[in-house]
């Protein structure tokens, strides 16, 4: 069981009605999993190697409604998906996601939506749970050419990888992907009337491209990909996240100024501060997460990486991780 509140149970209670299967068994889950997306390599690591998995899935129109829960840590590869879309949602624990050369650490707060035409690796941690919406490609790229009125000349949609789900769009849609879950629970909802779903899709569909940056974002075929100087800025707070980073500091090493350090991450949606206490968090989740029973406290984990008010990083972490950091440590 995930301890907490409300906030913590709901992912165990989402699309009830349709789980498809509950398994320990490595081969059975690689195999029913892939039924739904695409064949893929499944592996177990770290302590405890364990699985207690279960998949919840709706098929819709173009659209599958999926939660999606492994209940050890796994190393998933299916390479390239091809034929469709994932947004990925964790609502409890987190993932480390690749798609190609670039790659996030997703949690609560940041979804992520890798290329179908590279390569992808994640790694779940036990505790992750995760909503995600598989969307036929097909389907989303003709969406996009009709609200462009003309082909994708450009070449294919690509998203960027992270989906900052906290605030604005992204979150909204986030909300609407949560009520679609929940409506599917109901005996009778609109969602099973065939004459109805294909309307209800469009809309999540149109929602999507509105709210995430994509290279046709505006109209123009830009591609959302950040600056070499703020690939390796974010790259150095997630390898040094405890050392004492300001903007100035940062740009110093890396040999850029701060105004355009910081205006660099604001055009990809973030900010410098954002981007330290997340890369902090996360270091605090992955050492309460690994630590052996009466060797670490959450106020040392905090101590160890940069935090130095805890009531606030505490406050901090429930809102990323949907847990206290103490139910990390003790489950």
């Amino acid at each position: 069981m995930l301890p907490g509140g409300k906030m913590m149970t709901e992912p165990l209670t989402l699309l009830r009605r349709h789980e498809l299967f509950r398994s320990d068994d490595l081969g059975q889950v690689r195999e029913e999993v892939a039924r739904i997306f695409c064949p893929h390599e499944l592996a177990l690591y770290g302590r405890g190697a364990r699985l207690d998995a279960f998949v919840r899935s709706k098929r819709l129109k173009n659209m599958a409604v999926n939660l999606i829960a492994y209940g050890g840590d796994v190393l998933i590869e299916p390479g390239r998906l091809d034929d469709f879309f994932v947004v990925m949602m964790p609502l409890t624990g987190s993932a480390h996601i690749r798609s190609g050369s670039e790659e996030i650490e997703s949690y609560r707060g940041l979804a992520s939506i890798p290329h179908p035409d590279r390569p992808l690796r994640m790694r779940w941690t036990a505790d992750c749970v995760q909503l995600i919406i598989r969307i036929d490609r097909a389907a989303l790229e003709a969406h996009l050419r009709d609200e462009l009125g003309h082909p994708l000349n450009d070449g294919s949609l690509t998203f960027r990888l992270g989906m900052d789900v906290t605030s604005g769009l992204t979150a909204s849609w986030r909300r609407v992907s949560l009520m679609f879950a929940r409506e599917l629970d109901h005996d009778e909802n609109i969602l099973d009337r065939p004459e109805l779903v294909g309307d209800w899709e469009a809309q999540l569909m149109a929602g999507l491209l509105n709210a995430q940056p994509h290279n046709y974002s505006g109209g123009t075929g830009a591609s959302p990909a950040a600056k070499p100087e703020v690939n390796s800025a974010i790259r150095l707070i997630k390898d040094r996240p405890a050392e004492d980073w300001t903007v100035t500091r940062l740009a110093r090493v890396l040999g850029v100024g701060p105004r355009k350090l910081q205006q660099g991450l604001q055009e990809i949606g973030t900010t410098f501060t954002h981007e330290l206490r997340t890369a902090r968090l996360q270091r605090v989740h992955d050492a309460l997460h690994a630590a052996v029973p009466g060797t670490i406290s959450v106020s040392k984990a905090f101590a160890q990486n940069g935090i130095k008010h805890h009531g606030h990083g505490a406050r901090q972490y429930r809102e990323l991780f949907g847990e206290r950091p103490s139910d990390t440590l003790h489950r």
